[in-house]
């Protein structure tokens, strides 16, 4: 049985963050993954200017940049009622910072890649069989193209998405409450109106958000009510007619645009947090439920957690002390970290799916940029690539 000093489940931008950080500290690390990269997930496809701090920590920029991608310079917000209002980033010297319409995909194939590079012993195609807390650490049988084998590691890190079977296995997936909300995901050809900017679109009962994401290419993802999706198979057609066609920007943006890719579905939306920490293991990224819909800064919650988790992780191994409360630490700094993005994820989302309270707020930003402005500024970070 090999013996690694973290074994990480999921591969990610959380997972893989954690894995090249551990790795460059000189720790062993296996990063195990069920899915052969690189996949498709649902995604918003955006990555915020206050990405690139994090991605330079990383040193994977160039590679990106590298990668067929959209520049994004600006956000764009319209209710169905006609409200609408447009902020650019926020600029320096008269240089605006910016940030990346980017298919997923590629991003996670690039932070895998980028893991092995580092040291990291990667395994795809590898679903975790069992899980067991032992002496001085952990024990997991590994399936798949792995057939059976066992590893075992000192700290367990949970990476593998807000349905975590790690956070199951260790008792941490607690009910939550029912969410009226399924979110959708696509990627379409020949979309109008997308070059340069990240959107969100409300109709009754839902929003979307649209980006480029290079050439002709573009993502739509978008959140409807669960109860006008209960009929078995409904239709991309069918959703798009009866909610998203309502915003009347939006339904230009997408007229003879082109369906390329398949449809995909998650629910519920909305989660509950659930506790990241405990003796010998931490969940970072969707499985410790940092995220927040609505803004598109899903990779930067993952990406941080990863890095926040290898920290403390660190300092644990130095003070030899993997117990919970040494690593209550991370649940802290990941709290200093994201509170401000979560509470404004949290009114955001109220407004969208209230566009007669947000259309107030569209046309007041429309002339004077307030109260949007300080909010854009604030989310895209201080600092970051200047186009």
């Amino acid at each position: 049985m090999e013996r690694f000093d973290v074994a990480i489940v999921g591969a990610g931008p959380a997972g893989s963050s954690a894995a090249i950080s551990l790795a460059r500290k000189g720790y062993s690390v296996i990063l195990l993954e069920r899915a052969i990269f690189p996949r498709e997930k649902l995604c918003g496809d955006f990555l915020n200017p206050a990405n690139w701090p994090l991605l330079e920590r990383l040193g994977v920029v160039d590679e990106i940049l590298s990668l067929e991608h959209e520049k994004v310079t600006a956000f764009r917000i319209s209710t169905f009622s006609g409200a609408e209002a447009a902020i650019s980033f926020p600029s320096r010297n008269g240089r605006t910072l910016f940030g990346l319409g980017l298919r997923r995909s590629s991003l996670d194939d690039l932070l895998l890649r980028s893991a092995q590079r580092e040291g990291v012993q990667v395994k795809q195609g590898c679903k975790v069989g069992s899980l067991a807390k032992e002496a001085g650490g952990w024990s997991l049988s590994l399936g798949d193209q792995s057939k059976g084998k066992r590893v075992s590691s000192s700290f367990l890190v949970g990476a593998d998405g807000r349905n975590s079977w790690v956070a199951h296995r260790l008792g941490l997936a607690l009910p939550g409450k029912a969410d009226k909300y399924v979110a959708f995901q696509t990627h379409l050809r020949g979309a109008r109106g997308v070059k340069g900017s990240v959107q969100i679109h409300c109709f009754p009962g839902g929003y979307a958000g649209l980006v480029g994401l290079g050439g002709e290419s573009a993502n739509l993802c978008f959140v409807v009510e669960n109860s006008n999706t209960t009929k078995k198979g409904i239709s991309l057609a069918a959703l798009l007619e009866n909610h998203l066609y309502k915003n009347i920007s939006l339904r230009e943006s997408l007229k003879g645009s082109e369906i390329v890719g398949k449809l995909r579905s998650t629910y519920p939306v909305h989660l509950p947090p659930r506790r990241s920490y405990g003796d010998g293991y931490l969940l970072v990224g969707d499985a410790a439920r940092v995220s927040e819909p609505v803004t598109g800064e899903g990779v930067y919650f993952a990406l941080r957690s990863g890095i926040l988790a290898a920290e403390v992780m660190d300092l644990a191994f130095k003070r030899g002390n993997g117990s919970a409360e040494q690593l209550a630490g991370y649940s802290r700094l990941c709290q200093k970290a994201f509170s401000f993005r979560q509470r404004a994820n949290r009114i955001i989302g109220a407004l969208v799916y209230r566009p007669f309270l947000l259309a107030p707020f569209l046309r007041l930003s429309s002339t004077t940029s307030f109260p949007l402005r300080p909010l854009v500024d604030r989310l895209c970070g201080a600092s970051g690539f200047l186009e």
